[in-house]
């Protein structure tokens, strides 16, 4: 009986050895790949977003209130803005923008009943537009109300508009308003108040959630925005280490978004899962991606409206 060629032991171990290495380069690029298509998807997010921004002014003649009102103490102002029950923020103002025309239509008539955003009904609905799925908390909703499994705050999502340049509250009742960007407190920014060229301003960044365990981390919470948690500022480059500082950081913060709980001097960096950067929308409509390395001044920069700097971002 003639004998069968076979594998040895050894050519067995090695073609194994070879389709492991393979594996083992071909994995990252696979990786790399999926990781640029979470990152255009995001961008294309914030473009939307950034539409939906300009169509609010061309209908309005301003951008969105960043917030309906302040985020320090009730009382400090004139009605309606010291009502700190209103809790609306310039994302809800984006709705019938970006396909949201239903939604939106059963939150104005929440908000006409003289109600608080905090109470609508529909409160985590999960908008996709407001989503960057690079981030592994996208699509939160379970937040901290006296205890995981309470009622809950709503919907948090990935994007924040720019507040400032550098804080974007300090020590002062009013002090969240009248802030140099082109969203805060109870603003009425339009086109023209953009004095250093719309090319030139940011106006729409991302950031990193982080889950609610022993308390809140309100980062995105956009029906629960009165304490800064929709904004962002330029006063650091994108995905810096040094602290959020908001008086709402009580959770678990993942190691990518640090946060430290301070009532004054408020701020957070824009912040993303992508690599070396986050997507930034400028107010003229387009959309970069901005490396964490940036100039540092120059990206502060961006971060006002009229402040006469000259920008030279790569």
């Amino acid at each position: 009986m003639p004998r069968r060629a076979a594998f040895t032991l050894v050519e067995l171990l090695v073609v194994v050895a070879i389709i492991g290495v393979l594996v083992a380069l071909l994995l990252p690029a696979v990786q790399a790949a999926r990781e640029s298509s979470r990152r255009m998807r995001c961008l294309n997010n914030e473009k939307q977003l950034v539409l939906g921004m300009h169509n609010h002014h061309d209908t309005k003649g301003r951008f969105a209130h960043g917030v309906y009102n302040l985020i320090d103490t009730p009382g400090s102002t004139p009605a309606p803005y010291n009502n700190r029950q209103d809790r609306r923020c310039w994302a809800h103002d984006l709705w019938p923008f970006i396909e949201q025309e239903p939604l939106y239509a059963a939150f104005d008539q929440h908000m006409s009943t003289g109600a608080s955003a905090l109470g609508f009904p529909l409160l985590q609905t999960v908008i996709p537009t407001l989503m960057c799925i690079s981030d592994p908390m996208a699509g939160k909703k379970e937040t901290f109300w006296g205890g995981i499994g309470t009622p809950h705050q709503g919907f948090s999502g990935n994007y924040a508009a720019c507040a400032s340049s550098g804080y974007f509250n300090d020590t002062t009742a009013d002090s969240s308003r009248d802030r140099d960007g082109v969203y805060f407190a109870v603003s009425k920014i339009r086109l023209a108040d953009i004095t250093d060229g719309s090319s030139n301003t940011a106006i729409l960044s991302e950031l990193i959630l982080s889950p609610d365990t022993t308390g809140h981390v309100i980062h995105g919470r956009y029906h629960n925005p009165t304490h800064g948690g929709v904004f962002f500022s330029t006063r650091l480059p994108p995905n810096t280490m040094v602290p959020d500082q908001l008086n709402w950081c009580q959770g678990t913060p993942v190691k990518r978004a640090p946060c430290i709980n301070k009532s004054t001097e408020m701020f957070v960096t824009a912040r993303s899962w992508h690599t070396n950067g986050a997507n930034v929308a400028l107010a003229d409509g387009s959309v970069r991606f901005i490396i964490s390395n940036v100039d540092p001044i120059a990206f502060k920069a961006l971060g006002s409206r009229n402040g006469g700097e000259t920008i030279a971002l790569p």
